[in-house]
């Protein structure tokens, strides 16, 4: 993915964080990209995810061959609280198959007992979805690794095979942020996650004008002994648009959780996902009359339809509960979540729904509740969004959401030397460059 140039941040976490607090997390990475978001998928991190905490649900049947499309990787942003039996829960890993990689590292490590803010990455085969391995950073030096092999479940310890740098990258808008971010070099998974993070405060698609500027720091993680790296968590970014600065400073405190903020400690995230996916492209908007590409007549389209590869994970948007999971006539594969309050979403053409979701599950927001593909009346895989609230459809994408809750008052001291620090180096960035390595130096940060 990216590139590299001289300063290097420090090999793990805990380092980072005393160089920013913002940074005191990341999952061991590596090789194959995968997404906080969600990502976290064939085309997303899997969101980081950062899929708000305790997702995504239980058991599936596993076919025994590998896929040919590699590893797809989940890197989780362990909170206090959190248990390896309900992450793998919220990644679709059943509490027999949860119970055996638990068993498997008796003698390595407790499983049992995570601890917030370490890095857990969980390493799928991305054509079966079969999960083939667990890496959990144990403490500042050492890696559990738990692997998948036709002997079963292998558990070893391991010195922390990697480093951390980070990256930072400016331009200015001629074609658009993602062709112009791309071209710049930032990975895609770090101009996806920008619309996750800006999508409530302005279209990225349609609001940006030629001459605004954007500016974007973001973690670069080195495997030992690839000649690659995978992007992580944005750490800052800025968009200037019309004379106006949006900035967004990611912020997580000692137990683990995690926002994006402005400079002034005003919350930037929402209650609600901006996108169900990672966000490429919206092929076809809501409509109360459109031409059906494929029954040729005009009839309404009462939802939006995404574009995203097959496979790729769809998020809930908010937290609420499973009102139907199966197939739904034309939209194939399809979930259906009621989130109170009169708001129901759909999520259809599923080319799988994520194994133990039905009927009265409970979801968190950002929690993958299947995949995308091509089920039912579809030309091609896409995700088809619907939202029904009071009694009627409505344009998901002019949904309005409430913001999170403000930064606390315990953390303050804490985030302003944060952000001192990365809206220092945010305007530093020279636009038009390639990716360069910087630092976020700052003076030790201590649990406030």
């Amino acid at each position: 993915m990216p590139e590299r140039r001289d300063v290097v941040i420090s090999p793990t976490l805990r380092k980072l964080a005393a160089l920013v607090c913002a940074v005191a997390y990341l999952a061991p990475t590596l090789a194959s990209a995968g997404r906080r978001r969600a990502n976290r998928s064939a085309h997303h991190h899997a969101r980081r995810a950062p899929a708000p905490r305790a997702q995504r649900p239980a058991s599936r049947p596993l076919p025994a061959a590998h896929g040919t499309r590699g590893v797809a990787e989940e890197h989780v942003h362990v909170r206090r609280g959190d248990t390896l039996a309900t992450i793998l829960a919220a990644h679709g890993v059943g509490a027999r198959e949860a119970h055996s990689w638990i068993a498997a590292a008796t003698g390595v490590y407790d499983l049992r007992l995570l601890r917030p803010r370490r890095g857990l990455t969980l390493r799928f085969d991305r054509a079966t979805q079969r999960l083939e391995g667990i890496h959990y950073e144990m403490d500042d030096r050492s890696l559990l690794v738990l692997e998948r092999g036709d002997d079963g479940i292998r558990a070893a310890r391991s010195a922390l095979p990697y480093f951390i740098e980070v990256k930072g990258a400016a331009g200015r808008i001629e074609r658009g942020l993602r062709e112009d971010a791309i071209a710049a070099g930032i990975p895609a998974r770090v101009v996806s996650e920008l619309a996750d993070i800006f999508g409530w405060d302005v279209d990225l698609e349609s609001e940006l004008h030629p001459g605004d500027v954007f500016r974007v720091l973001y973690e670069n993680t080195w495997q030992a002994g690839e000649g690659h790296a995978e992007a992580g968590n944005v750490l800052g970014a800025e968009i200037m648009t019309g004379g106006r600065p949006l900035t967004a400073i990611f912020f997580e405190d000692a137990d683990g959780r995690s926002a994006y903020y402005q400079p002034s400690g005003e919350p930037m995230s929402h209650e609600f996902l901006r996108y169900p996916v990672e966000f490429t492209e919206i092929t076809s908007g809501f409509s109360l009359l459109r031409r059906h590409p494929i029954l040729r007549r005009s009839r309404p389209h009462l939802g939006v339809d995404l574009a995203a590869p097959t496979g790729t994970p769809v998020r809930a948007i908010a937290n609420g509960t499973v009102a139907e999971a199966g197939w739904l006539h034309e939209l194939g594969r399809c979930v259906r979540v009621d989130h109170g309050g009169d708001l129901v979403t759909s999520y259809g053409h599923l080319s799988r729904i994520a194994a133990g979701l039905h009927d009265g599950a409970p979801v968190e927001r950002g929690q993958v509740i299947g995949y995308v593909g091509s089920t039912g009346l579809s030309t091609g895989p896409h995700l088809h969004f619907a939202m029904h609230r009071n009694g009627e459809y409505v344009d998901p994408l002019a949904l309005t959401a409430s913001q999170d809750a403000p930064l606390p008052d315990t953390a303050r001291r804490a985030f302003d030397r944060v952000q001192a620090a990365v809206t220092r180096q945010l305007a530093a960035l020279p636009e038009n460059g390639e990716p360069l390595t910087v630092s976020l130096s700052t003076p030790p940060v201590g649990r406030e």
